[in-house]
C-alpha cells in the first residue's frame, strides 16, 4: 500500500512539473518576436539578409521549438471543422495564400508526402482566403491532404492564428508532435520558380524535419509514459 502510495505521488508530482512546464507558442512570440523584427530591420538596413536567417534559426530553435499550440478550430473546404487537438498523430500545418498556391508542382510534392506519410502524419494545408477562392485554386489535392481556409474578411483571428499569420508570413510550414508541441518551422515551404539544384534542398530539407518530427514524438510518448508495475 505505501508502495504504490509513493507511485500515485510521484506520478502527480510529474505531472504538475509538466504543466508548470509548458509554454504556449503565442505566449513565446508574443515575449520575442519584438526583439527579433528589430534586429531583422538592422540586419536589412545592412543587406545582411544572411544574418536573418540566423535570428530566426535562433528564435525558432530557443524559443519556439517545444512550445504548444493551442487548439486551431478551422473550416473545411469539405464541409465542417478540423480541431487540430482531436487529431492523434503528428501534423505538418501548411501556411499559404492563393498567390502562391496555383502550382501545379507543388500540390504533387504535396500528394506525395501526404501519400507516403498516411496514418502517421497529417498534411494540413491553410489558406488565407474566401471559400470561393480556396476551392477553385486546391483541386488536385489527394484524399490524404485536409484542406482548410480562414476568410479574414468574416473571422476573428484568435491568438494563436494570429501568431501563424503575422509573425512568419507565407508560405510557412508548422510541425507539430501528437501532444502539439512545435518541432521546427520552416518559412520557405514553396516550390514555384526554383531551380532544379533548389527543388532538390527543398525535398531534403522537408523529409529531414518530417523524420525529425517524427522521431521527437516518439521520444514525447515514452517520456510522457509513467509505468506503474511493481519490482
Amino acid at each position: 500500500m505505501k508502495k504504490m502510495f509513493t507511485i500515485l505521488l510521484l506520478g502527480f508530482v510529474l505531472s504538475v512539473f509538466s504543466q508548470e512546464q509548458k509554454i504556449y507558442f503565442d505566449d513565446a512570440i508574443l515575449q520575442h518576436l519584438k526583439n527579433y523584427n528589430k534586429q531583422c530591420d538592422i540586419a536589412i538596413k545592412n543587406n545582411n539578409q544572411n544574418y536573418v536567417d540566423v535570428l530566426f534559426d535562433s528564435l525558432n530553435k530557443t524559443y519556439l521549438k517545444g512550445t504548444v499550440i493551442s487548439n486551431l478550430r478551422l473550416k473545411k473546404i469539405s464541409g465542417g471543422y478540423l480541431d487540430t487537438d482531436k487529431i492523434k498523430i503528428p501534423i505538418l500545418l501548411i501556411s499559404k495564400k492563393i498567390c502562391f498556391v496555383t502550382h501545379k508542382e507543388e500540390i504533387k510534392a504535396i500528394n506525395e508526402m501526404a501519400n507516403q506519410y498516411k496514418g502517421k502524419v497529417e498534411f494540413v494545408v491553410l489558406y488565407w482566403d474566401r471559400k470561393g477562392l480556396v476551392k477553385k485554386a486546391t483541386k488536385g489535392f489527394s484524399k490524404n491532404v485536409t484542406i482548410v481556409f480562414v476568410n479574414e474578411r468574416e473571422n476573428q483571428l484568435d491568438m494563436t492564428l494570429n501568431s501563424i499569420k503575422n509573425s512568419f508570413g507565407v508560405p510557412a510550414s508548422f510541425y507539430m508532435t501528437a501532444t502539439k508541441q512545435l518541432s521546427n518551422i520552416d518559412r520557405k515551404f514553396y516550390l514555384k520558380n526554383l531551380k532544379r539544384s533548389t527543388k532538390k534542398e527543398f525535398y531534403e530539407n522537408t523529409y529531414n524535419d518530417i523524420t525529425r518530427l517524427l522521431l521527437e514524438n516518439e521520444t514525447m510518448n515514452q517520456e510522457n509514459h509513467i509505468s506503474t508495475r511493481e519490482n
